[in-house]
């Protein structure tokens, strides 16, 4: 140990995308090229407290994007579980932070990045509206105008009214609703079709035109593809 128990820096080791700093202690700290500290001394030199704390944080936040690229390669995240997982196995709120700040300017990762691919992969399957997708989005804790935004650049109102119109011609299959009556049975078949695509997310505009125009008899003005 140096004067006043600070430790020495024994070596300073570069590899592909890590500095790896030896210190006397045996510590050995894992940095990014790029958070290398300016002031760094030459080998067999002190490394005072500050210098030794900066150290310390750019190691972790190393750690950090590390971890944070395996929890992503399994599912993509939305940043707030993402944090919370990263939180409950020990790394400190600032040196979270402060990588999701990085992965989000670099235009890595982000919640916009999660919102979209989510949307993309839950249009493959069901037949909804954007208010659907904002709200499985809200839910996940996604902010709501990153939400919106994604939502919206995902879904454009032509594709949002095909969906609508392919939903309402899919329920109608169902109903036991005919055209031609007068009176109760056939509004409460074509109320429950309107009901059905606001359940869907979409707005209720959208809805009474989806289902009328595809009201059996009537002949629609939108097809659904894909």
């Amino acid at each position: 140990m140096a004067e006043n128990d600070q430790p020495l820096l024994m070596s300073v080791r570069q590899e592909q995308g890590a500095v790896f700093l030896a210190l006397s202690t045996g510590e050995v700290f894992e940095l990014a090229p790029d958070s290398v500290p300016d002031r760094l001394p030459q080998a067999g030199e002190c490394v005072d407290s500050p210098l030794l704390l900066e150290i310390q944080m750019a190691a972790e936040r190393k750690g950090i994007a590390r971890r944070l690229f395996t929890l992503l390669d399994r599912r993509l995240q939305p940043v707030a579980r993402v944090r919370e997982k990263l939180l409950a196995e020990g790394f400190s709120s600032q040196g979270i932070d402060a990588v999701l700040e990085q992965m989000t300017a670099q235009g890595i990762y982000s919640d916009r990045t999660f919102a979209e691919a989510w949307c993309r992969d839950c249009l493959l399957t069901r037949a909804v509206g954007r208010n659907y997708l904002i709200s499985k989005l809200r839910a996940k804790k996604v902010p709501g105008p990153v939400a919106a935004n994604a939502a919206q650049e995902v879904l454009d109102p032509v594709r949002e009214a095909e969906l609508a119109h392919h939903a309402a011609a899919q329920k109608w299959s169902k109903s036991s609703g005919r055209t031609g009556q007068v009176g109760g049975p056939d509004r409460k078949a074509e109320a429950k079709v309107i009901r059905f695509l606001q359940g869907r997310g979409f707005s209720i505009g959208l809805a009474v035109k989806a289902t009328r125009d595809t009201k059996p008899g009537m002949e629609s003005d939108m097809e659904y593809e894909g």
